[in-house]
Parts: C-alpha cells; sequence; structure tokens
C-alpha cells in the first residue's frame, strides 16, 4: 500500500522540489508513517530534528543510519532523502525548519548575529549533531509549533544559536559530490536506483537488472551511474549493505556474524568480513567490540 496518499501526490514527482511557504522560513511537522520518499532537493537550507523514528538517510552519494534525538543541517541543494525502518504502523516524529537566507540578508548584517551568519555562510557541507547534544535544543523546536510572528522568529534564532554554538561537536557530511553532478532528470534515475536498492539489498542484485530500471545497458549505467555518484554501483550497493549491517549489530538483532552477512545479501562470511574491513577499517568483531566498550 502506498503511504504517501498526501497532498505530495497531486504534484508531478521532481528532483528539485519548493519547500512551502512564503516567508523566510518555514516550519513543517511530520507525524506520519513515513518520510517523503523521494531523493530529492531545495534551495533552502533545511533543518531536521529527529523526534521519533530510525532509518537510514542519504546525502549525495553518503549512506549513513539515524537515530531520535539527532539533528540535521542539510546544505542548500543536497541532495538527500530519509527512509525508515521499522514495522510500517511506527510513525515517525518530525520538525523542519526550511530557510531562505537570501531574505534573510538584511537581518544577518546585524552585529550582534556574527557567529549565526558565519556559521551558515561557511557551511561547506550537510552536518549532524548527535543527541548529546541536540537534545538541549528540544524545546524551541516543539515552542515552533505552537508560536508565531516575532515570537516564532526569536525561537529560530535560539536554534541558530546553539547549532553555530555547537559546531565543533557536530559531524561532516560531506560526500564529495558536486552540486552539478545532479539535474533534475538524474536526481529520478538516481532516486529509482537508489529506492530499488535500498529495497532489496538483502539479496543479489545484478547490473543487469538495476540498469533496466532506467532502461540503459550495463555498461552505459556502470558509466552514468559512476559519473554522477563517484562511485560505481557496486560499491555503492556494500555501503548500503554495510550500513544495514551495522544496525543489525547495534541493535543486538544478532551476533551471530554469518547471519548478519547472509540478512545483509552477502553469499560469504569471507567477502562479508573483507567488505566490512575495508569500508569502515575495522572486522565486524571489532566493530562491535568498540561499540559494546563505548557503552559501558
Amino acid at each position: 500500500m502506498d503511504v504517501l496518499k498526501s497532498k505530495e501526490t497531486r504534484f508531478p514527482i521532481e528532483f528539485t522540489i519548493p519547500a512551502l511557504g512564503t516567508g523566510s522560513f518555514y516550519i513543517q511537522e511530520d507525524t506520519r508513517e513515513d518520510f517523503y520518499r523521494h531523493y530529492h532537493r531545495h534551495e533552502e537550507i533545511q533543518i531536521t530534528y529527529i523526534l521519533n523514528g530510525r532509518g537510514s538517510v542519504v546525502i549525495g552519494n553518503l549512506i549513513q543510519p539515524f537515530f531520535e534525538n539527532e539533528i540535521y543541517i542539510l546544505k542548500a541543494n543536497d541532495p538527500h532523502i530519509f527512509i525508515k525502518e521499522g514495522a510500517q504502523h511506527e510513525r515517525i516524529h518530525v520538525i523542519h525548519i526550511f530557510v531562505a537566507f537570501e531574505k534573510l540578508q538584511a537581518l544577518f548584517k546585524l552585529q550582534e548575529i556574527t557567529e549565526i551568519r558565519t556559521f551558515f555562510s561557511s557551511l561547506a557541507s550537510s552536518k549532524k549533531l548527535s543527541p548529546l547534544r541536540s537534545e538541549t535544543c528540544l524545546p524551541f523546536f516543539r515552542a515552533l509549533m505552537k508560536q508565531d510572528g516575532l515570537i516564532k522568529l526569536v525561537s529560530v534564532l535560539e536554534i541558530f544559536n546553539f547549532l553555530a554554538r555547537n559546531e565543533p561537536h557536530m559531524t561532516s557530511l560531506y560526500s564529495g559530490l558536486q552540486e552539478a553532478h545532479f539535474n533534475d532528470k538524474v536526481g529520478v534515475r538516481i532516486n529509482t536506483v537508489l529506492r530499488h536498492s535500498l529495497e532489496h539489498y538483502n539479496r543479489e542484485i545484478s547490473i543487469d537488472e538495476v540498469a533496466r530500471l532506467i532502461h540503459m545497458t550495463p555498461s552505459a549505467f556502470c558509466k552514468y551511474f559512476k559519473k554522477h555518484t563517484m562511485k560505481t554501483y557496486v560499491t555503492f550497493l556494500n555501503e548500503i549493505r554495510i550500513e544495514k549491517a551495522c544496525q543489525l549489530l547495534i541493535n543486538r538483532s544478532t551476533e551471530n556474524i554469518s547471519e548478519v552477512a547472509y540478512q545483509c545479501g552477502f553469499n560469504t562470511v569471507v567477502h562479508f568480513n573483507r567488505v566490512f574491513k575495508h569500508i569502515l577499517h575495522r572486522s565486524p568483531s571489532e566493530f562491535m567490540h568498540r561499540h559494546s566498550a563505548n557503552l559501558a
């Protein structure tokens, strides 16, 4: 069943989508079964607080897990998609702030907000802030949904100030992609390949199979995918599988490495171990040990 029976389905699906609203910023609260299901971008900077939900986020060609109480600052025109994991009936709860900074130029000239201006003007990549830091800012995000006018603007500035002061604690989500590598036609095609890969990573996926999805020959697809993502499709698929394996190991779904390997689409444990170590620079057992030590 398609869970996107909402206002999104009334418009053509495009890679570049406008954020709603006419002001200098727009607040959107999502409490529903899933995220927006298409790889997309927009000209506004997006600040997202994950109140409830977990899964994977793809930014450019970078894929990694996301968890509750994380804040994501998505750079303007960074292509991205959040993919929920868990039971279909489990609902997500997310608050987004879409900011059109060109409309805030006059405000940003004020000496009092130099630190905020510097943070956003020098944003070289999308970033993430961990729950340990993010939860302090949660009351401001919650308050946004009940505020209007000047009071809402003050709360947004409080959030901006919080982010600027916590920049040293943020994780860069730089993927190495240049904005010019993507246009709307490319984005729609990559979205098709991406969603297919995320839905079927636990089985064998051939180059022929994904090439047919976007009506290309296998050789043309390989060149196309590498050109626009700076990775081979096999590398990208392996990164998805290893990211899923990490979530299984972190969540203690199983401590049997062989079972994790097969659940994530690898035919042999030897191959799984080799790919895991190549991507994360440590073995699955070392990864489990280090994660357990961090929790202790």
